[in-house]
């Protein structure tokens, strides 16, 4: 699927963020949920799921659909399961270092529609997997990132990242620091023309996800 069939995928999801958002989290559950189940367990493949990770991708979506409050407490669970893996994952600050809440309930959106029996719990586990490649593994400073009434906080590791990538492309000529200025976010907002998505200048989810998953 390339990216334009993304950004259709993703158009009829109603979530209050952009649409380039909403289309770029389509695109990326493609490799996100190929992932294999992760091995939290006994040796017997026993293990206690509490609360709401007891709910498989069917209630998740009747939720959303029906605008509830029960939406927040799964995508809740899935914050509280990543938190823990920051804590017990080895070399790990953060496994999702600029996703938000909005980017995980569009990440469920577009699986759960693909597999409505499988629980929250092995979608949590899945998820741990498949970020491993793009965590945070060492602390990082937050930096916020503004560019007229636009405005992103970033980890400048992240923002390193994203430099480094910029600069392959030819778009970013400075020395790939992790700090914010104006030739960074030229460079942003160039590759984001580039890329057709909203031309904010800063780092919002939807361009790091093109811009560090090329």
């Amino acid at each position: 699927m390339n990216r334009e069939s993304a950004r259709r995928l993703a158009s009829p999801i109603k979530d209050g963020i952009g649409g380039a958002t909403c289309a770029l989290i389509a695109f990326a559950t493609l490799s996100i949920f190929s992932a294999p189940h992760a091995r939290a367990e006994t040796v017997d493949h026993q293990f206690a799921v509490e609360d709401a990770g007891r709910a498989n991708c069917a209630d998740y979506l009747a939720a959303r659909e029906g605008g509830t409050r029960q939406s927040a407490r799964y995508i809740g669970f899935i914050e509280g399961y990543l938190t823990a893996a920051n804590r017990y994952e080895p070399n790990t600050i953060d496994l999702t270092p600029w996703h938000t809440p909005e980017a995980f309930a569009l990440i469920l959106d577009q699986h759960c529609k693909r597999a409505k029996e499988e629980g929250l719990a092995m979608v949590a586990q899945r998820l741990v997997v498949s970020m491993m490649p793009h965590r945070l593994a060492s602390k990082s400073e937050l930096v916020e990132v503004r560019e007229g009434d636009k405005s992103a906080v970033v980890y400048e590791r992240i923002i390193w990242r994203a430099q480094n990538q910029l600069a392959r492309r030819g778009l970013y000529r400075g020395e790939p620091d992790g700090k914010d200025s104006p030739q960074f976010r030229q460079a942003l907002t160039q590759f984001q023309r580039l890329a057709k998505l909203d031309e904010s200048g800063v780092p919002d989810v939807a361009t790091l996800w093109v811009l560090l998953n090329p």
